[in-house]
Parts: C-alpha cells; sequence; structure tokens
C-alpha cells in the first residue's frame, strides 16, 4: 500500500503542474492578443488625428490662392509625431475627382496593419499626389504651377 501512495503524490504532482503551465500559458496569449488589438486602436486613432489636422493644413495653404496677396509660395510647417503608437507611418495622397477639389488623405502605419484615409478638399488649388513619412511635413502652395504640396520638411 505505500508504494500506491508514493505514485498517487508524484502523478499529483505532475497533474498540477501541467494545470498551472496551460493556465499560465492561456493566459499570456491572451493577453498579448489584447495588447495588440489595443495598439492598432491606439494606432489607428493617433492616424485619424494626424490626418485631420494635416487635412486642415491643406485646406488653410489653399487659401492663399484666394487672397490678392498672395506670395509665389506660401508654405506652412507642421510637427506632427514621428510614430503613431510606436509604429512608422506614412502619408499618401490619392486623386479622388482633380476637377471637383476631391482628395483622400492615406495614412499607413508601416510595422502594423492600421491604415486611415481621410478626405480633404481644396477651393482652387490641385493636391500633388505624394508618399512622404511621417514628422515634421511641410504643406506649400505653388503659384507657377497652382498646386500644393506636401513635403517632408
Amino acid at each position: 500500500m505505500m508504494d500506491d501512495r508514493a505514485v498517487s503524490s508524484a502523478v499529483s504532482y505532475v497533474l498540477i503542474i501541467a494545470l498551472a503551465f496551460t493556465l499560465t500559458t492561456g493566459l499570456v496569449l491572451g493577453t498579448e492578443s489584447l495588447v495588440e488589438n489595443q495598439r492598432q486602436d491606439t494606432a489607428r486613432q493617433q492616424l485619424e488625428v494626424v490626418g485631420q489636422q494635416l487635412a486642415s493644413t491643406v485646406m488653410n495653404v489653399d487659401r492663399f490662392n484666394e487672397t490678392e496677396a498672395v506670395p509665389e509660395t506660401a508654405a506652412i510647417t507642421r510637427q506632427f509625431p514621428q510614430r503613431a503608437a510606436g509604429s512608422q507611418y506614412q502619408v499618401g495622397v490619392l486623386v479622388d475627382d482633380r476637377d471637383a477639389g476631391r482628395y483622400t488623405l492615406y495614412l499607413d502605419a508601416v510595422d502594423s496593419n492600421t491604415n486611415v484615409t481621410v478626405p480633404v478638399r481644396t477651393a482652387d488649388s490641385d493636391l500633388r499626389p505624394v508618399r512622404v513619412n511621417g514628422g515634421t511635413l511641410r504643406v506649400t502652395y505653388v503659384d507657377a504651377t497652382d498646386e500644393v504640396v506636401i513635403e517632408h520638411a
């Protein structure tokens, strides 16, 4: 009978260790998924804010050509974050309808599958299609080509 108890203790010990390992692994994997979802949501929110601010800047620069004292080149330089939720991002301009002045700003986080689109309208100028990295950006109105240009400063 003594031998049966010794086996019983060893089996119980192994089962407890296996159960603890399984529960710990499940907890770690579940937490990792939660953190990744939270990171993507944060990146999306930050990219939306950057996109809205950049769209506003583009529209302000576009209004320069409506004033009578417009210089040949007018520019606004804005500092945006270099990263969104720890990931570098790029800003691109897509042409929706050039004649109607409708464009889309496309912000894409490089390290994750997070991207945001923000519509922007121009009154009289065209918005040059570009792709630049995030960070400090200069939005310039060029009278010679009647274009608004987004470039890295």
